[in-house]
């Protein structure tokens, strides 16, 4: 008997409404809200709330419960948790479990339940849809025989129930995807509940009409917030856990290494291979706002397993490098910050060939978010050199909304400056889908994990069906930080490889010349537009201001060591992932803060040293200024001394040449002596300060000093040079003296003759000496 059941009326459990009826007409096609990312009931509402790509990073995600079946207060609820097989075939009887559990405060009796399905297969992905958001949109017939539950089911007890049905009795025939209900009656026929899943039906690639099954390529990424700072501790231990058995990465990783046959492209943030990289090794965590040492962890052995084994994979399986931090490049194309989207390739591009011991380049952008406008675009194409890029499908879509066109994951755009870009994009509707499969917790209720996995599973079918007779692709893309269980991520993988409408590829197989045969007519990203929730303008001023300061510290320190600058630089670029959207911004202005600190605080330890007063006799003289050097590293300043002019003096002191670049050694003192020049007796004011040898000022405090000059120094030597004047004169007049004295000698007189009388003495042999006239000029001097 067929019966046309309308669940829209019926409490399903599904309280959230479908975005289509939220987005605007002409772009509401392939969108998938979060509720509707998958069937089930309210019980799993708070898992599914996730599922939308724009919250990607786990760390800001409450964790679900994995504690299984969760009772809800006030209903009866029925759940579907597994089906099997998940794609049916001709001849396929299909099982299907799941369970009931009692939220009411009465004991239930005489409940069953009933499976409904169709012999029509959905014709579009929107038809789908709207029947897994509201349970609408098609005609039902029951399936197989009701399964009786218990006489009786207490209030909050759960119990499992399984029911079947044989594909052929009910009439399936094409491939596609069919509806499956789980109804939950009571003993007067009421639908207390109501559950939805979806069931492929594979005919055979012949009777499919399948020209030949769909390239499918997957981005694995592994993806983390940065935990590298200015410090050399890592900002938190995180990644111990994420790295260890059930940990995120540890889990993405083992997924994938088991599954080469996906040949999954992995997308891998250099800033993580460098943080583990630090954990191979005793290592410091400094979660404050200072770096003040802290003890050392040993090193990770969870590291030391997970870095060799993802260094095994990407030896020989694609590997998409991104810029460093995975830094949020449609901000920087908006701030006008494109140098440091360089800067951040090629820090990534290094630090992964380091760690990874390859040798990566430009290939393939992924964006954060998978969103970019065409600024973005043209600045990846022409500055990064990059010639494929994955999008969101919902940045291009049909240029005709009006005319139906069959997915395809493979277009290209030409770029502002004429370069075509090819352009892979994620489908939007898979994205929210794993979206939803996310968790913090390592596991999954068996409800949801089977939820994720059948409607990617139906998605994929859908695709496929819509224009069997086509080549297409699909791109999965998961969010950035994905953490989905370890049996999800096996399943979806396992589901990959093993449906027949798939065939597994590489990203950049897809990434080839476009073919316009098979290309839809899409529209071009817009020219310029703000990416959901990238960081802002006022969030990137504070990390230019950490930039600014850093230029200046670079060209103070002297041939430093090219592993200190480095970690400088990418502590900065650090600040500018885009791990910091949204809520987490604060993070990241921390770590421009603790920079911008520990920049400022390296500076404050070289300072000038000098006399507040020195006195000059003369007018001229050197001042001795001292430059002091505190810091670890060899520094070069350059002393800049200007002269504080007085107004209405005639003349100032003057500051003469000098040798002005100093280089000082760590813990280590110069000494610099400035000539001077001083017309003016009387203070002058020199101004001290320090550049970088640039010229580009050093957030020092200036030192003023003052010379004083007195001009005594002249005086005196005037009054000693006159002293020594009137001594040389002196001793020339008192030498003259004697020389003429000796020439006026009178010779001996004869002797008398005998007998003669001599009176008197003669006063012409022995003369008085006459006064000397120099005398008092001579005792002035010696007393001056």
């Amino acid at each position: 008997m067929r019966v046309a059941v309308t669940h829209g009326s019926v409490s399903n459990g599904n309280n959230i409404p479908s975005v289509h009826g939220l987005l605007p007409a002409d772009i509401s096609r392939r969108i998938l809200s979060a509720a509707a990312a998958v069937a089930v009931p309210a019980a799993l509402t708070a898992v599914l709330a996730l599922a939308t790509p724009a919250q990607a990073s786990p760390a800001h995600q409450a964790p679900p419960s994995a504690a299984g079946p969760v009772v809800q207060a006030g209903r009866v609820s029925v759940v579907i948790d597994s089906m099997s097989p998940q794609a049916a075939r001709p001849g396929s009887t299909v099982t299907v479990t799941g369970t009931v559990s009692n939220g009411t405060g009465q004991t239930q009796a005489g409940l069953d339940v009933q499976l409904w399905t169709s012999p029509a297969r959905f014709q579009t992905r929107d038809a789908m849809d709207g029947y897994v958001s509201h349970g609408t949109g098609v005609s039902l017939q029951q399936a197989g025989t009701p399964f009786p539950l218990p006489a009786s089911l207490k209030p909050g007890a759960t119990v499992r129930w399984h029911a079947s049905f044989q594909v052929d009795t009910v009439g399936m025939t094409e491939f596609g995807v069919y509806p499956v209900t789980a109804q939950l009656d009571d003993t007067q026929l009421d639908v207390l509940d109501t559950d939805q899943t979806l069931l492929p039906f594979w005919p055979g690639q012949q009777v499919a009409g399948l020209a030949r099954p769909l390239d499918i390529a997957w981005v694995w990424p592994l993806i983390d917030q940065p935990h590298h700072q200015v410090c050399s501790a890592l900002t938190s231990s995180d990644l111990a856990a994420s790295l260890g058995p059930g940990g995120r990465l540890s889990g993405l990783l083992a997924a994938g290494r088991a599954h080469p046959g996906a040949h999954l492209t992995w997308v891998i943030d250099p800033a993580l291979l460098s943080d583990v990289n630090t954990m191979t090794k005793p290592y410091q965590v400094a979660s404050g706002s200072g770096c003040s040492p802290a003890p050392y962890k040993p090193a990770s052995k969870a590291a030391e397993t997970w870095l060799p084994a993802l260094r095994g994979i990407t030896s020989d399986q694609p590997t998409v490098i991104t810029p460093y931090a995975n830094v949020d490049v449609s901000a920087l194309v908006h701030s006008g910050l494109t140098a440091d989207i360089t800067s951040a390739y090629s820090m990534g591009y290094a630090a992964a060939d380091s760690v990874l011991h390859g040798s990566f380049g430009p290939s393939i952008a992924v964006p954060a978010g998978r969103t970019a406008d065409l600024s973005v675009l043209t600045n990846l194409a022409t500055a990064q050199h990059i010639g494929a890029v994955v999008l969101d499908s919902n940045e291009m879509p049909p240029a005709d909304p009006a005319v139906f066109e069959p997915d395809d994951g493979v277009t290209s755009v030409r770029t502002g400056s004429g370069l075509t870009m090819a352009v892979l994009l994620a489908d939007h509707v898979l994205t929210g889908v794993l979206a939803a499969g996310d968790t913090r917790s390592g596991t999954l209720p068996p409800g949801t994990q089977f939820a994720v996995s059948q409607r990617f599973l139906a998605e994929t079918a859908m695709i496929a069906a819509e224009a069997p007779d086509t080549e297409r692709s699909i791109v999965v893309a998961p969010p950035e930080g994905w953490s989905p269980s370890a049996g999800l991520a096996s399943e979806l993988l396992n589901e990959t490889t093993s449906t027949p409408w798939l065939t597994s590829t590489a990203l950049g197989s897809l990434a080839g010349p476009a073919d316009s045969k098979h290309t839809i007519a899409r529209r071009p990203p817009p020219g310029r537009k703000d990416s959901p929730g990238e960081l802002s303008a006022s969030y990137l001023s504070t990390v230019a201001g950490a930039g600014a300061a850093l230029d200046v510290y670079q060209h103070l320190l002297y041939q430093a060591s090219t592993s200190y600058v480095q970690g400088l630089q990418l502590a900065l670029t650090a600040t500018e992932s885009s791990a910091w959207r949204g809520g987490a911004a604060t993070q990241g202005i921390d770590l421009a803060n603790k920079l911008s600190q520990f920049m400022s605080g390296e500076e404050g330890r070289i300072t000038i040293i000098a006399a507040q007063q020195v006195p000059m006799g003369g007018s001229s003289g050197l001042v001795p200024v001292s430059i002091q050097n505190r810091s670890r590293h060899t520094v070069e300043v350059r002393l800049k001394a200007s002269v504080v002019d007085v107004p209405d003096r005639t003349s100032q002191l003057t500051v003469g040449h000098f040798q002005n670049l100093v280089k000082i050694q760590p813990q280590q003192t110069a000494l610099v002596r400035l000539p001077v020049t001083s017309a003016p007796i009387g203070p002058t004011a020199i101004q001290l300060s320090l550049t970088t040898a640039n010229g580009k000022a050093l957030p020092v405090d200036p030192t003023t000093l003052t010379v004083e000059s007195t001009r005594y120094g002249r005086a005196i030597l005037f009054l000693i040079g006159a002293a020594i004047g009137v001594l040389v004169l002196t001793s020339v007049f008192r030498g003259v003296r004697r020389w003429l004295r000796a020439d006026l000698q009178v010779a001996p007189e004869e002797g008398d003759q005998p007998g003669s009388v001599v009176t008197g003495t003669s006063s012409a042999r022995h003369p008085t000496e006459a006064p000397d006239d120099l005398a008092d000029a001579r005792r002035w001097a010696d007393d001056t």
